[in-house]
């Protein structure tokens, strides 16, 4: 299976399966600044807006969209795995009781492993597209993924054809 990931980094800084910026600041939507986790999307498209959604897009010259193939049926959603959303999860800025779903699947990842079941990445759904969905993955699962391509889209160019 492919998800996505995308950075306004150069393709030579961008490293997709790196999760230390999920940790900076407070965490983001899905994690506190103590759970790493690797944020990708089901489709490119909700990749690509969900980083240009976010405040300083004028400035994004380019865009690196990394293709990330994982194990097939690695992906599991939020229900499957009994983890609940609060009401406010999709509230802007972040809510900050939506930051311990990372923690919660990664105990659940934890717990798989231990019944001999591999979970790489949590499906849940996007702020921005109400008919796509994120994916988290662990970040301490790397070795199982596998970046099979990147490319770049100059950002201007994006812009261009949504006027």
């Amino acid at each position: 299976m492919y998800v996505y990931r995308t950075s306004r980094k150069p393709s030579a800084q961008f490293d997709p399966l790196d999760s230390s910026a999920s940790i900076q600041r407070d965490g983001w939507r899905f994690n506190d600044n103590r759970t790493g986790i690797l944020y990708a999307a089901e489709v490119e498209a909700l990749s690509i807006l969900e980083v240009v959604a976010r405040p300083g897009w004028e400035s994004v010259g380019e865009l690196t969209v990394a293709v990330i193939e994982i194990p097939d049926d690695s992906i599991v959603s939020h229900h499957d795995l009994g983890i609940a959303l609060p009401s406010n999860w999709d509230q802007r800025p972040a809510a900050g009781n939506a930051r311990h779903i990372g923690r919660a699947f990664l105990t659940a990842v934890d717990r798989a492993q231990a019944s001999g079941r591999t979970i790489c990445g949590l499906r849940v759904p996007s702020v921005i597209s109400k008919s796509d969905h994120n994916v988290l993955l662990d970040p301490r699962q790397r070795s199982r993924f596998r970046v099979a391509q990147r490319h770049k889209i100059p950002f201007g160019r994006l812009l261009a054809t949504l006027t």
